[in-house]
């Protein structure tokens, strides 16, 4: 019983920790956690699917604390705080692209960037949401040619694999998306005035 009493208790701290008076806020923070606690298990599948580039798969733990943190930074300036999960996600998603080149279909996760980008803001925060999408595009079209030759050389069947892991992955980040967000609209639109 200590262990369920002490996993009860932890799940609360996340919650709390989660929890903001907007519920696009509190959406966007579950969502950056989710991919957070998923990060450092990203390394192995690179190494059980491509059958090498685990080791450098770690670099993309850069963007772990911009994921963490999100939700504290969301209790000083929510506009920020929920900006900060899609530049993270593009960050991170230009950094595996330098680690493993277009053909592991890393460039996919900007797909979950673009839609959290669009529904973590309200119509009347336009502002924040289009210059995201626009970078997210951007980075869909430069970067491919500022990452030409990957730091980590896959195989043709390396880099399949890994294309196939990463287009479920990106495909499960946007159900997580489109599950999350759609409880925060049924919540009802709050504004927390930050």
């Amino acid at each position: 019983m200590p262990v369920l009493s002490r996993l009860k208790g932890w799940w609360a701290a996340v919650e709390r920790y989660a929890a903001h008076a907007d519920p696009r806020v509190t959406a966007c923070n579950w969502i950056a956690l989710v991919v957070a606690s998923n990060q450092p298990f990203y390394p192995l599948y690179v190494e059980a699917v491509a059958g090498r580039g685990g080791l450098a798969a770690m670099l993309t733990f850069l963007s772990t604390p911009f994921f963490a943190l999100a939700p504290l930074v969301a209790r000083r300036h929510d506009r920020i705080g929920r900006a900060m999960l899609p530049l993270a996600g593009i960050a991170n998603s230009l950094l595996a692209l330098v680690l493993f080149g277009e053909a592991s279909g890393v460039l996919l996760f900007l797909a979950p960037c673009v839609v959290i980008a669009g529904l973590a803001f309200r119509p009347d925060e336009r502002g924040w949401s289009f210059p995201l999408i626009g970078v997210a595009a951007l980075a869909y079209f430069a970067g491919p040619m500022l990452a030409a030759t990957p730091m980590v050389s896959l195989d043709e069947a390396g880099s399949l694999a890994l294309l196939r892991v990463n287009a479920f992955s990106a495909g499960c980040l946007l159900a997580l998306t489109g599950l999350t967000f759609s409880g925060a609209m049924a919540a009802g639109p709050r504004r927390s005035g930050a």
